[in-house]
């Protein structure tokens, strides 16, 4: 009886030891991503979601990351913020009470703007998707942003225009501080080059469907070019309206505009038009010439989910998961602030986007930025300047 009774407890306890094994095996690290799965640009969130499953899969598929002497392997809650300030709000609490995310992404400026104010009180560090010039001029420690201020981005795109012989401007912009930022930019880089701006119009992209009473009045300027600033997918019903309302204008865009308006609005349609972008605009539309790094990402995203829409937000997410992996196995802990400090070193050695760092404020600088047109029917690349750490950190405090 003796000799069964130990035999039952040496198994029970191997059983117990087995599990515990198994236990720190499966520990998992949650990140957190408020995206829009709904509404006006809702084409960003299905991208985005399936770029950072890519990402978990590979880092998973070594193993994870490394916590002092632990692995971790890493998933992601995606939750819809409508791209609504209450709604990222309302998830981001989600996140940080239920969940104890620490380490969240966010698409949008309005979405971002909303959770700022709780990040250093709730220990959080955001990965922003925003453009607009003021999201890392706060002050806020817990900021990072992959994304090309206006100051980079729209100033090149106008001297091209001008260059081209168009003087005459009229915008269409989204009504929020990403279109305001923009069109601020765009305008007085335009009348410091000899242009003239004609008329400017903020609409609800988001929201709104018909923009013809504003194009059409728009059309009354007869403008020779016209800004689109807006998401791509209300940039796209822009553009049709546009064509259909009459306009003739040569168009030109932020960085929103990629393959889909293409498909939808037909080349054809687009002859002259003139855009800007970066590694991440060349995941979407490959030019002639797409860094290799690049045709690597898009060709990987395409095998994994062959037939889905690859957009332009999906590479940053990409790119979160595995600088923010690379940070966290060099501090070795999951402390907010000793994993921004490393961020700049962490994001070096990315395998998509290239960047040299971050800003104090936390804006990534030293991505080339792209000027494309569309011109004889065909995409090409007319400049490429990196984005200087000077532009990026401007204003900062």
């Amino acid at each position: 009886m003796r000799k069964y009774g130990f035999t039952l407890l040496a198994l029970l306890a191997g059983l117990v030891l087995g599990q515990v094994g198994d236990a720190s095996a499966q520990k998992t690290l949650k990140l957190g991503d408020l995206n829009a799965f709904s509404g006006g640009a809702s084409l960003y969130g299905a991208d985005s979601k399936r770029a950072m499953t890519i990402a978990i899969e590979e880092v998973n598929k070594k193993g994870g990351v490394k916590i002092g002497n632990e692995k971790y392997l890493l998933d992601v809650i995606h939750l819809d913020h409508k791209y609504e300030a209450a709604a990222t709000v309302a998830g981001y609490r989600r996140l940080v009470d239920l969940h104890g995310v620490r380490f969240i992404h966010v698409m949008g400026t309005v979405t971002g703007k909303a959770v700022l104010p709780y990040l250093e009180k709730d220990g959080v560090l955001m990965d922003v998707i925003s453009p607009t010039e003021s999201m890392n001029q706060t002050g806020n420690p817990l900021v990072l942003n992959q994304v090309v201020r206006p100051n980079g981005y729209d100033p090149p795109v106008v001297k091209e225009a001008l260059k081209r012989g168009l003087k005459r401007l009229c915008v269409i912009a989204d009504d929020s501080d990403f279109g305001k930022e923009h069109t601020a930019v765009i305008a007085k880089c335009f009348k410091d080059g000899g242009g003239q701006v004609l008329g400017v119009e903020y609409v609800k992209v988001t929201k709104e469907v018909d923009f013809m009473p504003v194009l059409t009045k728009l059309k009354g300027y007869n403008p020779d070019c016209m800004y689109i600033v807006a998401f791509e997918e209300p940039g796209i019903r822009i553009t049709k309206q546009a064509r259909e309302a009459g306009i003739k204008a040569i168009l030109l865009y932020v960085e929103h505009f990629k393959e889909k308006t293409i498909q939808a609005v037909e080349i054809q349609n687009l002859e002259g038009t003139l855009f800007v972008g970066s590694y991440s605009t060349l995941s979407s539309l490959p030019a002639p010439g797409s860094p290799e790094d690049i045709v690597a990402y898009r060709t990987k995203y395409q095998k994994r989910w062959p037939g889905e829409y690859l957009s332009a937000t999906g590479c940053y997410g990409y790119n979160w998961i595995h600088y923010l992996s690379k940070a966290i196995e060099i501090v070795g802990r999951t402390d907010v602030y000793k994993v921004r400090a490393v961020a700049s070193q962490a994001i070096k050695e990315n395998p998509t986007l290239k960047y040299e760092g971050f800003t104090r404020g936390g804006r990534a600088y030293g991505m080339p930025t792209f000027v494309m047109a569309i011109d004889n029917g065909k995409i090409h690349v007319v400049s490429g300047t990196p984005y200087s750490k000077e532009l990026a950190e401007e204003g900062e405090k």
